[in-house]
This record gives C-alpha cells, sequence and structure tokens, in this order.
C-alpha cells in the first residue's frame, strides 16, 4: 500500500490517499492539489499506418505525463477503421504496444464514417465510443460530403444510441477556395481556405440532421464564435448537442503564423483573437462542453516542408493539464470547471464509466514549454516557448503511480 500524504483537494482540504500497490511506501505530496486524472477525447496515436508519427507506446508515455489516463482515439488511419474487423485489428495493436510501455492506459475507439462501411455502425456498437464523421476532408480519406448518407448515420446512431461526432467543414466551400488561393505558399491561406463559413455551414448540415432524429450530436474543435453561438441557441432549443474545444484554439490565434510556420497549420485553423475570447465565454456559460487536445502529432521534417505539402494537426495532449492549471491560476477558469471539462462532462456525455485515477498537479511549478522535453514521437510542441505555472507531479493510473518529477 502506497499512502501519499498532505494533498489539497481542489476546494481546498488537506487529505491522504491510498493506493494499493504492491510496495509500502509513504509520498509526501505537499503543494500538490488532487484532481481526476483527465480524459482525452481526441487524440490520433497514429496505428496503424503512421507510426513514424506516434505510436501508443510514445503516446500512452505523453499521456501520462499530461494527466491523462484515457484517451478516445479516431479512427483516420491506415487503413481507416471503419470496420468491425479493422476495429479488433487496431485493439490488437493497442495491447501489444501498451504491454511493451507497461503501462495499461485506458483507451476507447471511434468507427469511422463512410459510405461503404454505414451498415458496419451498428455491427459496431458495443465496441466504440463514437462514430466519427468528417464532413470535410482533412488527414486520410475519410469524408461524408453527402447530406442524405450523414442522415442515414444519424438516424442508426439515434437508433443504437451512439454518439456522432463531427468534424464540421464544408468540403464544397473548401474545394471552392482551393480554386482560389490553392497555389498559396504562405501558411496563412490555410485560414482563407477552411474560412469559418466552411464551419458554420457544415455545423447547418449537422444540426438538421441531429433536430431530424434526436441522436447525440458532438461537434469536435470548434474554432470559431459563430459555432459557439449557434450552439448556445441549439442547446436553449434543446438539441441534443454538445460542443468541444480544443488547446490551440483556446490558446493560439493567427498572429502566430509568422514564428510557428507551418508547424501552426491544422483543421481547422487558426482562428482571431476575438473567436479565442468567444470560445472562453463558452466555457463560462456551459456551451462548450469538453475540451479535446486533438492530439495530431506530424515529424518536424514533415511539418518543415512549403505549405501546400505539410500535413495539418498538432500534438498536445501532454502541455493540456498545464495549460488548463495556468489559465485557472489567471481566473480565466475554475479548478472545478477543469474537471467539468477533461472528466465529468466527457464520462456523461460518452457514458464511461467513472474510475479513480487520479493526478496530482504541483500548482507552484513554473516550468518553460521545450521541444527537447516532449515525450511524443514527433518530439516538438506548438506551445514551446510558453513559460506555465502548474504542471502533473504524480499520475495515477489504477494501482500504478507514476512519478513525473
Amino acid at each position: 500500500m502506497t499512502t501519499i500524504t498532505n494533498v489539497r483537494t481542489i476546494e481546498g482540504d488537506t487529505i491522504s490517499l491510498a493506493v494499493e500497490t504492491p510496495q509500502d511506501r509513504i509520498i509526501d505530496a505537499n503543494g500538490c492539489v488532487a484532481f481526476p486524472a483527465f480524459i482525452d477525447p481526441h487524440v490520433h496515436f497514429r496505428v496503424p499506418g503512421a507510426e513514424q508519427k506516434e505510436t501508443w507506446e510514445t503516446g500512452a508515455r505523453a499521456a501520462i505525463h499530461g494527466g491523462v489516463t484515457t484517451v478516445f482515439d479516431m479512427p483516420n488511419n491506415n487503413p481507416p477503421c471503419t470496420t468491425v474487423a479493422r476495429v479488433h485489428e487496431k485493439k490488437k495493436l493497442i495491447e501489444s504496444q501498451l504491454q511493451t510501455a507497461g503501462i495499461p492506459l485506458r483507451y476507447r475507439l471511434y468507427l469511422g464514417a463512410d459510405s461503404a462501411s454505414v451498415d458496419e455502425i451498428q455491427k459496431a456498437k458495443d465496441l466504440i465510443v463514437g462514430i466519427k464523421v468528417y464532413l470535410g476532408s482533412s488527414t486520410g480519406n475519410l469524408l461524408i460530403d453527402s447530406q442524405e448518407t450523414f442522415e442515414r448515420i444519424c438516424e442508426i446512431a439515434a437508433r443504437c444510441g451512439i454518439v456522432v461526432a463531427v468534424h464540421a467543414e464544408d468540403e464544397s466551400l473548401m474545394q471552392q477556395n482551393v480554386l482560389r488561393y490553392g497555389n498559396a505558399d504562405d501558411v496563412s491561406y490555410h485560414s482563407k481556405i477552411r474560412t469559418r463559413d466552411c464551419a458554420t455551414v457544415a455545423l447547418e448540415r449537422a444540426l438538421a440532421a441531429t433536430k431530424k432524429y434526436g441522436n447525440r450530436l458532438y461537434i469536435v474543435h470548434a474554432s470559431t464564435a459563430e459555432e459557439v453561438a449557434m450552439v448556445r441557441a441549439a442547446k436553449k432549443e434543446g438539441i441534443n448537442i454538445f460542443l468541444e474545444a480544443t488547446p490551440h484554439h483556446l490558446f493560439l490565434n493567427e498572429s502566430i503564423y509568422p514564428s510557428l510556420g507551418t508547424r501552426a497549420q491544422m483543421n481547422p485553423p487558426l482562428r482571431t483573437a476575438a473567436d479565442n475570447e468567444a470560445l472562453w465565454e463558452g466555457i463560462a456559460d456551459g456551451t462548450i462542453d469538453t475540451i479535446g487536445t486533438d492530439h495530431a502529432p506530424h515529424t518536424l521534417a514533415e511539418k518543415n516542408q512549403p505549405y501546400g505539402k505539410t500535413p495539418s494537426g498538432v500534438p498536445g495532449i501532454e502541455n493540456y493539464l498545464a495549460l488548463l492549471v495556468h489559465a485557472a491560476r489567471q481566473g480565466i477558469l475554475t479548478y472545478d470547471k477543469i474537471v467539468d471539462l477533461t472528466r465529468s462532462n466527457v464520462e456523461r456525455i460518452f457514458d464511461v464509466p467513472a474510475n479513480n485515477d487520479i493526478v496530482l498537479v504541483d500548482v507552484e511549478r513554473s516550468k518553460e514549454i521545450k521541444n527537447s522535453d516532449q515525450f511524443t514521437k514527433c518530439a516538438w510542441s506548438p506551445y514551446a516557448g510558453m513559460t506555465l505555472t502548474g504542471w502533473p507531479a504524480y499520475t495515477i493510473l489504477g494501482k500504478n503511480i507514476y512519478p513525473l518529477v
């Protein structure tokens, strides 16, 4: 048994924790605040097919160092995870890699939607955490650009009680913008190709289908003030919709294109400082339900190519907690709100059983984010150079205690 003493709760009480471990020991956690370990409902751990970017060995280490003990992995792999058979194949790979890492990370998988595999949804309902729909193309070749097919997916999901997670960017509008700006070699044009209209038109499509069928709709990585306003209004109408924000859309904006270049390229793209403010307002009033990192690693060699050849996506899972705790210390949100966004609401929306995992956070520790300190295989962070106060000191996953400093 391990006894952890001098732990503070988020309410300010001092307690001791007992963790059933093979060895007897005492850990003095003076200065640490206990949070429920984070769930990241939106990661891309790149297995199978892109292991040069990330594996479940490196992804699990990055997660643990970010205070995350549960992840929901996206299906845009190679081959994409679109059938029951591929779900089972992917799980075998994951289990093998986690065993090698010695980290029993908790995980759930999304099933990818494409026009050829709609009938797989009902077969996979007990194996998956949700069905992922790309209304606009992103990394990989998953795409549903037919409203008829999308509505069929929503109807099946409503009948089976499955969450429909939607990447809301409209493909037709994006293709029109590609024709206009397709030869651009400046990464700032990424925000002009994937305009805010692409997001709002796709969200309107998603809302129309959900109004019709009543499925649980989970909009991933909101980036604009308009999306927040639309979801706020939809919730008031009683529509079964939930909204996710990412750390990069909360903490970064278009102003960093000159310094980060193509490392700042992601889908949907960075927006304005006013959009940052609107997202924070959405968190404050409960319009935004969760924060998912959209941890989407690519190698520096891939990201350092000229715009037009570079893949979209940034890593983020191991800086997830520190960004939020730092924001709380600045009065932008509360510790209770962090728990809602990173644990309670995720469990409720996706009907995930609770666990007793804990992360102990040294709320006084300040550290600069450096690429050389990252545990993700891609070995860089879009937040490099930021100094944050409030870092994980211990992550407790089941009977496993991981000291992080």
